[in-house]
């Protein structure tokens, strides 16, 4: 029976079980109509590390417009030790950022040969010690598709630096004596642009705070993203000590004459949150300041833990419009369940205000949630049938007051001019919030305010 002959059904499930043999690649010969099927399909996401970065020019010109997704992961060296046969991980806490600005700058140098093509995401990520084991629970996704063994550094060592209660001291010894022999990356001044990559995306599984320099430069370096995710871990500790969150603010400062569209900044952190102090409150009202000056631009913000939402709105109330803003997603801890409604209302009220200012605003969202409850309020305008909706979803009932009905309806009927829509829907009794994560999938958000495979990791982590 000839290829053509057979229905177009059968043919699909034939490909699609081609394609996710490990040697996929050599069917592409066939005919033509297999290799286009299968070469956008290996070619779509690339997974890169940098020992294999020599390999990744040999994409030819005629697949590159094939690839969407290049998940590059920094990983840490291995070293082995010839005196005692003893082997292990380099930069046990963490990979420095002398190791990582040179591996971003090797990949910027492959990826400055490329030209734009349509959308292209760079998807950057440390990766743990924890995370090269076998038992770790980071999903991997992508194809490599170069295959070489990883290359093992030669470090003379005594058999201490195998002890696991000595381990701290073993890195940071290695790092002296490994990071000499390495030169100081060159300034991205001098540093060839990817303008072929248009979004960016850092998830929370790098398991750390990106500095502000790195950011920068990092910025600088792919001049055409228009969209970046960002995922950075909470720093409190850190936080305690200074009265300012210097990494956001700067990066919000740096967006302000990028040509930005799209920003999503997910704060992660280790279950409930804490009780601030009066420097991490001080923190957080300068970020919600700086995220409304870097918003002015965008099309879409969302913006979660970083920031408390009351002070986003406060610092709303200088500006005058946003020409480009179509969709806002914030979290507050005002909207908990503990907490008396008329706050939430008096909120509700003000963003309400601010979302006069916002003459191209479809969808806005205000949630929160942790273990134990989760809440969202949302507001949608439904332009092909001129209709507009505010829900309240959540695991207790929210009374809107008719001041707060009264505001929303004056919004509505400046967009559509129509009627508001109001529903509540309570979740049900026998659903379990664990953690943020479950507080997302519950909420069934109208924006994306996660990546996808970081939701998965949350909701793992917290499972039992």
């Amino acid at each position: 029976m000839f290829w053509d002959a057979l229905p177009v059904e059968i043919q699909i499930h034939i490909l699609e079980a081609l394609v996710l043999h490990e040697d996929s690649a050599r069917y592409a010969s066939i005919c033509r109509a297999w290799q286009t099927i299968i070469e956008r399909r290996i070619f779509a996401c690339l997974k890169v590390t940098r020992s294999r970065l020599a390999g990744f020019s040999d994409i030819g010109y005629r697949h590159r417009h094939l690839v969407k997704h290049i998940w590059f992961s920094i990983e840490p060296s291995e070293y082995h030790c010839p005196h005692c046969g003893g082997g292990g991980i380099l930069n046990w806490h963490q990979v420095s950022t002398k190791t990582i600005r040179k591996a971003i700058q090797e990949l910027v140098i492959q990826l400055s040969i490329w030209e734009p093509s349509g959308s292209l995401l760079l998807d950057i990520s440390v990766k743990a010690p924890s995370a090269l084991r076998p038992s770790s629970s980071t999903i991997q996704y992508g194809a490599s598709f170069m295959s070489e063994p990883k290359k093992a550094k030669i470090f003379q060592c005594s058999h201490w630096i195998h002890d696991t209660s000595l381990q701290g001291l073993a890195a940071y010894l290695i790092n002296k004596t490994t990071d000499i022999s390495e030169p100081e990356p060159e300034p991205s001044q001098e540093m060839p642009k990817a303008r072929a990559v248009t979004s960016l995306l850092l998830r929370r599984q790098t398991r750390r705070r990106w500095k502000s320099a790195e950011l920068e430069e990092l910025l600088d370096l792919l001049p055409e993203v228009h969209e970046i995710h960002y995922e950075p871990w909470r720093d409190w500790h850190r936080m305690k000590e200074r009265p300012t969150n210097t990494t956001t603010m700067r990066l919000c400062e740096s967006l302000r004459s990028h040509q930005l569209r799209r920003m999503v900044i997910f704060e992660n952190f280790h279950g409930n949150n804490p009780a601030m102090s009066l420097a991490v409150q001080a923190a957080e009202i300068d970020t919600g300041y700086a995220l409304v000056e870097a918003s002015l631009g965008l099309e879409h913000l969302a913006a979660s833990f970083i920031s408390d939402a009351s002070h986003f709105f406060d610092a709303c109330q200088k500006w005058n419009i946003w020409p480009r803003l179509e969709s806002l997603a914030l979290t507050s801890n005002v909207l908990e369940s503990q907490q008396q409604s008329v706050y939430i209302n008096d909120l509700l009220e003000t963003i309400a205000l601010v979302a006069m200012k916002m003459p191209r605003l479809k969808s806005m969202e205000l949630w929160n949630g942790r273990a134990g409850f989760a809440g969202v309020f949302q507001y949608q305008i439904f332009e092909s049938d001129r209709t507009a909706k505010i829900t309240w979803r959540g695991t207790w009932n929210l009374p809107l007051e008719p001041r707060v009905l009264k505001s929303w309806e004056a919004v509505a009927f400046e967009r559509v001019d129509c009627k508001l829509q109001v529903v509540t829907e309570i979740l049900d009794a026998n659903v379990v919030i664990t953690s943020h994560g479950d507080a997302i999938r519950y909420l069934r958000l109208l924006n994306t305010v996660v990546h996808p495979v970081s939701l998965w990791q949350i909701q793992k982590e917290t499972a039992h």
